[in-house]
């Protein structure tokens, strides 16, 4: 007996690929920030699955190709051996979890137990979030450059 695909089928079949395909790791867009799937994908560093949207970062290359971090800290150390190379920067906003342009947060190393690869680093999107974050939990307060520059 043989089966046949009804149009129907074929058509929600058509309709759902590009939204599977979509939901892969890879960012369909240079500008968006690069599309996380928590407990699944991995850090493009240290390989570790990434569970917890509040330290990840990504990196999303001109052609919208993103490599994923499970601690920012990783994506700062990435940046500071290769430099950008034409790729944005996207951490999480510790507070709120919403994506922000790495290159304008506010970063505060703190206590290295308190991130997933134990660089303490957490990013923020003003420097008042940075500021009541430290008042609570200790650290220092970093831009961007003073984040990635090379380690004395």
């Amino acid at each position: 007996m043989m089966l046949r695909a009804s149009r129907r089928t074929f058509v929600g079949g058509a309709l759902l690929a590009p939204l599977i395909l979509a939901g892969c790791g890879a960012a369909t867009d240079a500008e968006a920030p690069p599309a996380i799937t928590y407990d699944r994908d991995t850090c493009a560093r240290c390989g570790m699955i990434i569970s917890d949207e509040r330290y990840a970062g990504g990196l999303v290359a001109e052609d919208g190709t993103a490599r994923l971090f499970d601690d920012v800290g990783e994506m700062l150390q990435s940046v500071r051996e290769s430099g950008l190379n034409g790729q944005r920067a996207w951490a999480h906003d510790w507070g709120s979890r919403d994506w922000i342009d790495a290159t304008t947060a506010i970063f505060v190393k703190g206590d290295p137990k308190s991130t997933p690869m134990g660089t303490g680093i957490v990013a923020f999107a003003s420097r008042d979030a940075a500021d009541a974050y430290i008042a609570e939990q200790g650290g220092t307060a970093m831009t961007w450059e003073e984040a990635i520059a090379p380690k004395a």
